[in-house]
């Protein structure tokens, strides 16, 4: 049995309001084509109705035009957030005397070399083995740190302590240059993140336990491959299938796959659910007859955060995990490119 013992966020950048985004974008959709302005406002105005904030590591993002900009926007602002976590992980691993025997970071929002880990690990210095392992996923969309977290429970017995990050920093890719809506919902929905668990065999260190009770993991790569991907123009890009379809898609193969899993969470009402949307989030819930205030936790994060990618499930996670009595579990949930749905249940065991 393997423990997550500590849960570690860092907020990066700045707080970008809808109304101070939409100001933003608005100066830049003055600057697009005449023909395609007023479609473009009107698909930007809805995307950013109501009240929602969202962090990012860009200051200007109208200046993002090229893949330097872009990539090095990245890279400035992964380093930034790999030294939060850093400055949390090192006195509690150095607190404990632990040091961690494998080290599995991920990003599906930019590209890095050398990789997540080998940075975060010359900020942790000794607090990392010199012979870890260490992995660095890639691409895997809104899933990657549950896949990662399935992944460290997956590792045989001789790996106790396993630090897994994730960092995803999606307003580095921000496009205002094009009048593709795909990208401009892309540009609406997202907001910048870090986040690590430290995972062990060992229930007693950190400052709690929750054990890793089930994952399962289905894929549909045979119906839903193109229902996220990436497009190309000067950098990557975010597309949709069809955005007028998407989040009835989505609704229809996370609802069917949840269905499968569902004797392991009907008697259990707190959900850690990726935050893909408010409107996806309660179409979810009342397909799957949820009680309707397990979509709270997840509704209120994406009101302060926006989506996150796969950081999201990890600051919601923490805020349940610490009201969440002794005994009591908590379910997850994450859905992502692929197509692909991850069901977890994770139980307050200290």
């Amino acid at each position: 049995m393997r423990f997550i013992n500590e849960i570690f966020t860092a907020p990066v950048g700045e707080v970008w309001t809808n109304e101070r985004v939409a100001q933003a974008y608005n100066r830049a959709i003055d600057a697009l084509p005449a023909e395609s302005q007023e479609e473009v406002r009107a698909f930007v105005k809805f995307q950013l109705v109501g009240e929602r904030s969202r962090r990012s590591v860009v200051a200007d993002p109208l200046a993002l035009s090229d893949f330097r900009s872009h990539a090095e926007a990245y890279e400035r602002g992964a380093d930034a957030a790999l030294e939060q976590l850093a400055a949390q992980i090192r006195p509690a691993a150095v607190a404990a005397g632990v040091q961690f025997d494998a080290l599995i970071t991920t990003t599906s929002t930019g590209n890095v070399m050398p990789g997540l880990s080998y940075r975060l690990t010359e900020r942790l210095g000794p607090t990392v083995r010199r012979d870890s392992m260490m992995v660095d996923l890639a691409n895997v969309g809104c899933t990657g740190s549950s896949k990662a977290l399935n992944l460290a429970r997956s590792l045989g017995p001789e790996f106790r302590h396993i630090l897994i990050a994730a960092v995803e920093l999606p307003t580095t890719l921000i496009n205002v240059h094009t009048t593709d809506l795909d990208t401009w919902q892309g540009n609406c929905t997202f907001g910048d993140g870090a986040a690590a668990l430290w995972v062990s065999d060992n229930v007693e260190v950190g400052s709690t336990a929750l054990s890793l009770e089930e994952f399962q993991y289905q894929q549909f790569a045979d119906t839903g491959l193109d229902l996220i991907r990436w497009g190309y123009g000067d950098y990557f890009g975010f597309r949709l299938r069809d955005h007028a379809t998407f989040e009835k898609d989505v609704k229809q193969t996370v609802a069917e796959a949840l269905l499968q899993a569902e004797s392991g969470w009907r008697d259990e009402p707190r959900w850690a659910i990726h935050p893909a949307g408010i409107a996806l989030l309660m179409r979810l819930s009342r397909e799957l007859k949820m009680p309707k205030d397990s979509i709270q936790p997840s509704v209120a994060h994406y009101r302060e955060n926006s989506n996150m990618s796969s950081v999201s499930i990890l600051f919601v996670l923490k805020e349940l995990a610490a009201a969440a009595e002794v005994g009591s579990a908590v379910n997850l949930l994450t859905m992502g490119a692929g197509f692909n749905v991850i069901y977890g249940r994770v139980r307050r065991v200290r």
